[in-house]
């Protein structure tokens, strides 16, 4: 893909102040709520029978992929389609498009589209090729071939009734194979025998360590300006075929973008998103839907931090496609602001199964709800640990009380009556208890960036915060409830809400990171800690507003766009983060400091619409390449969704002739409005850039 010139981008939204945005992320992801397949580079490469991680523990979702693409074999040539033009999705869909060229057929345009298809209740892939004729002669003789090279356990077993149907058994799985309308099958030197420019044939019945099956389309003759249509989809044993149901190749594929059309179209989008924002925004609604487990049981509703997906960075490999319950949360909170209340009811039903207790003695001997770190597939409660033992995130408890609140300003008040009670029980309670009361803040943890325990834990500003929106949010629901806790949930945030400047600000009115690092005297500043002034439990505009955005300048990356987390040196900790970059660009409207706040999402969207629309979980601070998962879900599209939602209802207040925050039915401990409760729109506009090619646009 290839940017417009920077002068364009000057001229049609925020000026960006450091490196262009640019093109570096090579792989993309599809999934349907059961399985996830990556396309790396120029092909598929990786098919996961699930999209989390770990079921239980030790129950590690196996890779069943290592390639599969399409070739080509006429007038004794061959050739396997593996070089790959432009690669992208239909926007708004999890289709990936992959345009193709063909050496010995120049003449013919070849286009590739390979997606989990949403309507199928397990694992799936559909692979289309569509071949045009865009030459002036007849083209005969011509075979497609697709190959097949699943992994699926041990020793292999492949068989074909007949040229439509494959089935390939191992340990791990069963997989059945269906190529609509094809011709020929064989899984017998399929490789070689394409590059040799042979025709493949001849069925298949074949065992060993790696089987290799492919099917063939003969294409007797394509006229001038004709086209086929090749398709394959691979499933569980025992539904293909039903699902398939005699459909050509070209309907697999208009019938996947139809439900996608359908589903974008439920709910309306925020006004006055330019193109590129409406594009970027459908995506990351796009992947939060792909994802979130459609399982049903135990593993239903839950959306992992990450797609099965890194960016091509060697320092940070590392994929997060691991249900936490604070990325959980941003994710539920942000489909919650969009609309799709049911996806985001799912996603907390999820992660309050109450599968915990192993941490107990931590959470001061409470009966709680809610993990205190990470969540296994099947719901039970995951922390992970090290030398300096687990990791104990009270963040968590606030987040998840937060998160329902957004549902229940939503209006989903069917949620908070089935919800509430345990939530106030297994919660609301556990994180009253957790106040500090020599301090008012929460006792220490491991927090956000999760800092482990023995010794390790502080009273981290993250904690506090959240559990000022929490325990704001649990008020809100007794009251709905009838609950006489309601006047205790709101002394115990306005507690902590009081305790926070209190205790978290230095001299020079700057928030730290931690009670404990303040005292240390050195080396506390942390951007988490901008979700104080988001929740406006400090002055977003006030003195401690000024004094902590002109420190955070030292956390600028040296691409001189976004901001790493905090100052705690780590090459981790000092990159760039998407997630920091979008919740700063909201403090930054709420202290009405406008330009800066569009520049930072005009970074993120311009990265995004050169990257597959996909917001990743880093970006390099030395150049703003991807770096990490791509796409993040809570901390990546959970993040963009939320800020666009809310963003014109930020800015308007910035020209509100009214002076001091408006009132609310329900006012939080500062009295002053709550994230949520207000009506969301959005008006302001960000750059406009193109696209190498034309992508289909689900809304006008």
């Amino acid at each position: 893909m290839t940017p417009l010139p920077l002068l364009l981008l000057w001229l049609t939204g925020p000026a960006l102040a450091g490196s262009a945005p640019h093109y570096s992320l090579p792989n993309l992801g599809t999934a349907n709520g059961y399985g996830a397949m990556v396309f790396e580079g120029d092909r598929l490469t990786t098919a996961y029978p699930h999209i989390y991680q770990e079921y239980t523990p030790g129950d590690v979702t196996p890779n069943l992929l290592y390639d599969s693409y399409f070739g080509l074999v006429g007038g004794g040539n061959g050739e396997w389609l593996t070089s790959a033009g432009a690669v992208d999705y239909e926007r708004g869909t999890g289709i990936v498009v992959a345009e193709r060229t063909s050496s010995a057929q120049p003449d013919l345009v070849l286009t590739e589209y390979d997606f989990a298809p949403m309507s199928y209740p397990g694992m799936g892939l559909v692979q289309v090729l569509k071949v045009l004729n865009a030459g002036s002669t007849t083209l005969s003789g011509l075979q497609v071939v697709s190959l097949h090279n699943w992994h699926v356990g041990g020793t292999e077993s492949a068989s074909s009734p007949d040229a439509t149907h494959l089935s390939e058994s191992g340990s791990d799985v069963t997989l059945d194979l269906v190529g609509a309308s094809a011709t020929d099958v064989s899984c017998s030197g399929v490789y070689d025998a394409v590059l040799a420019g042979q025709a493949i044939g001849g069925g298949c019945a074949q065992s060993g360590d790696d089987v290799v099956p492919a099917f063939g389309w003969q294409i007797d003759a394509l006229g001038p300006g004709e086209e086929a249509w090749i398709g394959v989809f691979t499933g569980g044993a025992g539904g293909a075929d039903s699902w398939v149901a005699g459909r050509t190749a070209q309907q697999l594929y208009l019938d996947e973008l139809a439900d996608w059309v359908e589903w974008q179209g439920r709910v309306d989008p925020p006004e006055g998103l330019s193109d590129d924002e409406l594009g970027v925004y459908q995506q990351q609604l796009a992947y939060l839907r792909m994802a979130q487990v459609q399982e049903p049981g135990d593993a239903f509703g839950q959306i992992p931090a990450s797609f099965p997906v890194a960016a091509t960075d060697p320092e940070f490999e590392h994929i997060w496609n691991i249900t936490w319950v604070r990325d959980g949360s941003y994710a539920a909170a942000a489909l919650a602001a969009a609309g799709r209340t049911q996806e985001a009811a799912d996603a907390l039903a999820f992660l309050s199964q109450g599968k915990t207790g192993e941490y107990r003695s931590y959470v001061g001997d409470a009966d709680y709800i809610v993990s205190v770190c990470r969540v296994y597939g099947d719901g039970s409660e995951w922390s992970d640990s090290d030398a300096d033992g687990p990791n104990v995130e009270f963040d968590d408890f606030g987040l998840y009380l937060w998160a329902l609140g957004e549902v229940r300003a939503a209006g989903r008040m069917d949620v908070v009556e089935g919800r509430g009670p345990a939530a106030l029980d297994g919660v609301a309670d556990v994180l009253v208890g957790l106040i500090d009361p020599n301090t008012g803040l929460l006792q220490p943890d491991s927090s956000i960036w999760e800092r482990h325990w023995n010794g390790k834990q502080e009273q981290f500003a993250y904690s506090s915060i959240q559990a000022v929106a929490g325990l704001t949010a649990a008020a809100n629901i007794a009251h709905d409830l009838g609950d006489s806790r309601e006047a205790t949930y709101r002394d115990a945030a306005l507690t902590v809400a009081t305790a926070i400047p209190e205790h978290l600000l230095d001299a020079s009115g700057v928030i730290a990171a931690s009670k404990d690092q303040l005292e240390a005297g050195s080396d506390y500043l942390d951007l988490a800690a901008v979700e104080a002034f988001n929740h406006e439990i400090l002055a977003p505009g006030g003195p401690e507003w000024d004094a902590s955005y002109a420190a955070w300048d030292r956390l600028r990356a040296a691409s001189d766009n976004g901001y790493a987390r905090n100052d705690d040196g780590s090459s981790y900790d000092q990159a760039e983060w998407a997630v920091i970059d979008l919740r700063l660009a909201e403090a930054l409207r709420r202290s009405c400091d406008l330009e800066a706040a569009d520049a930072l999402d005009a970074w993120i969207t311009s990265q995004a619409v050169l990257n597959h629309d996909t917001i990743p979980e880093l970006y390099d601070p030395a150049n703003g390449d991807y770096a990490g998962p791509a796409p993040m879900l809570g901390f990546g599209a959970g993040a963009y969704v939320w800020g666009m939602v809310h963003r014109a209802e930020l800015e308007s207040a910035c020209f509100d002739d009214s002076s001091g925050p408006t009132l609310t039915e329900d006012p939080g401990p500062c009295g002053c409005a709550t994230p949520g409760s207000p009506p969301a729109a959005l008006l302001a506009l960000l750059a406009s850039l193109s696209y190498a090619r034309n992508r289909t646009k689900l809304r006008d």
